[in-house]
């Protein structure tokens, strides 16, 4: 049993701590060594004259991402109807470099990508839910996944 006398109380500190690239680099490294080493495929569609879908093109990028299941302490992700089976939530840079990407330009998570693990299997980016910010600027930014082969 603690005694009253030993009991800890913390204060709020009275000034920020930290700043926008420590953010940064404390939530990248979180993804990095937590999660996994993928591809983002991001699909380019070109249409013909009269409207239609003509050529589907696919640009590979490197990335990092950290892939968790749906919980039920993800509140807005179930308030939002996207808590279903095959669905997961990614946690994304955000943005990647073209070091990370090495497709020689840089890239940022969007709806509609895939992301695709070393083990083939692929997760369609359905929704961007947060994009998580410091100072005004963005930090990170979490996703709904949506497994593309439920028999993977």
């Amino acid at each position: 049993m603690v005694e009253k006398s030993k009991t800890f109380t913390a204060e709020m500190p009275t000034k920020k701590v930290g700043n926008l690239a420590t953010a940064r680099t404390d939530i990248q490294t979180i993804i990095r060594d937590q999660g996994i080493t993928a591809v983002l495929i991001r699909q380019t569609e070109t249409t013909d004259t009269m409207g239609g879908v003509s050529d589907v093109s696919e640009k590979q990028y490197n990335i990092y991402a950290l892939i968790q299941d749906i919980t039920h302490k993800d509140r807005q992700i179930h308030e939002m109807g996207l808590a279903i089976p095959g669905n997961a939530k990614g946690f994304f840079y955000h943005e990647y470099s073209e070091d990370i990407t090495k497709a020689g330009e840089s890239v940022v998570v969007k709806a509609g990508d895939i992301i695709q693990d070393s083990d083939y299997k692929q997760w369609r980016v359905e929704q961007i839910v947060a994009e998580r910010k410091f100072e005004g600027q963005e930090v990170f930014r979490t996703a709904v996944l949506k497994k593309i082969d439920l028999n993977q």
